[in-house]
């Protein structure tokens, strides 16, 4: 039986919590308390799977008390439920909720977010993962993504496309942007999937003072960090673009095109997050780095999307990023997410492949032709191939 922890200091919004929650009570081992201090008293005792906390309490408020979570007990999924928290408090916990559910707000959405943490759990094959999954607050970009958008939200004449040209290219700064445009804090009507939409929704004010002040993004610290995520951003770009061109070569819905192209960028992003950890803030070190190299492939699609899941990302881009390799597990029928980023994938490592470093792996096979799309391959290199073309004569 799971364990959820819920703080709030005012004892009615408690009351009626427990009221709402009492349908569970026979799935879920739940604790209802009336301040942060509590809540740490609580979880030193018997650490809780989930943590549900409000914003605005007095002595230790939810972002502090989250923080302190976080460093403690970093496999605890973290989620803020709020009405009244100053956007200061909000973007400083960015870093430290997952998830940020505005009050009011419907039992069915507070219930669906919890069960949904606990399923994505069931990817992770071990608490070791999971840990380190939760010690992730923002991930780390590339020191020159990172130089160009400071330089550029400085700038008096930045525009937004400026921006936006920078971070569609950092897989880091995509999913940490990603996440905070789609939470609830910031209202929008409808789940945005494009970079380009994202910053033009938020606006350079919001998105310099989310960069400058309150450290959204951050530099890769290390240089095994930096040689890690330049390779990566770039396999990652040209996933994105393959999976858009197929996309749009099979003329799919537009909203489908962007989301080909986000889900080909975090593919990866599960690569992010081994690429920025330290033995100190995970528990079993590697004995060598072969070790560390084969955890990584075997690991890094669950752990991605385990960490997208948990920042509420939707269920397709999930699926997407888990099934990358294997689109024969995937839920979804016909040329869907998964199967757009498994082929684009693919296909981006069979591009690059030489004689001295040959691709092994490929498209899974007997998946075209069970779509009925083997005879469309051809025409997809093609466009990639033309898309190569372009940019050598540019």
């Amino acid at each position: 039986m799971i364990r959820i922890v819920f703080v709030d200091d005012e004892v009615n919004v408690l009351q009626a919590m427990r009221r709402t929650m009492h349908s569970m009570r026979n799935e879920w081992n739940m604790e209802f308390l009336p301040s942060g201090a509590a809540a740490l008293d609580s979880l030193a005792k018997k650490p809780a799977d989930v943590i549900v906390s409000d914003m605005r309490m007095p002595g230790m408020n939810g972002w502090e008390l989250l923080a302190e979570v976080k460093r403690l007990h970093p496999q605890t999924v973290r989620l803020v439920l709020s009405g009244h928290a100053d956007p200061g408090s909000i973007m400083r916990s960015v870093g430290t909720a997952h998830q940020y559910i505005a009050k009011p707000c419907e039992s069915t959405t507070l219930k669906a977010a919890i069960a949904q943490s606990q399923a994505l759990r069931n990817l992770l094959s071990s608490d070791v993962l999971a840990l380190l999954v939760g010690h992730v607050g923002t991930l780390p970009s590339c020191p020159q993504s990172f130089q160009d958008i400071s330089a550029c939200l400085q700038q008096p004449n930045a525009s937004a496309a400026d921006a936006a040209r920078i971070i569609g290219r950092d897989v880091a700064m995509t999913a940490n942007i990603m996440k905070l445009v789609n939470s609830a804090f910031f209202g929008a009507r409808q789940s945005i999937s494009s970079v380009e939409r994202a910053v033009a929704y938020l606006g350079l004010d919001t998105l310099g003072a989310l960069v400058l002040g309150h450290s959204l993004f951050q530099s890769a610290s290390s240089a095994r960090e930096c040689v890690s995520l330049a390779g990566l951003w770039r396999h990652s770009l040209n996933t994105a673009t393959a999976a858009r061109t197929i996309a749009l070569h099979e003329r799919l819905p537009r909203i489908r095109i962007e989301e080909a192209f986000l889900a080909g960028m975090l593919h990866d992003v599960g690569r992010v997050v081994f690429a920025s950890r330290s033995v100190a803030t995970t528990a079993e070190p590697m004995n060598s780095n072969q070790e560390a190299i084969a955890q990584v492939e075997e690991h890094h699609a669950a752990v991605g999307a385990y960490l997208l899941g948990l920042w509420g990302f939707p269920g397709q881009i999930v699926e997407a990023v888990a099934q990358h390799h294997t689109p024969n597990r995937r839920t979804g029928t016909g040329l869907d997410l998964t199967v757009l980023v498994h082929v684009a994938d693919q296909l981006t490592r069979r591009r690059r492949a030489t004689a001295a470093r040959p691709v092994e792996i490929g498209i899974e096979p007997g998946l075209l032709e069970g779509l009925g799309l083997s005879d469309h391959l051809p025409l997809w290199l093609a466009a990639l191939d033309g898309l190569d073309s372009e940019r050598t004569a540019a």
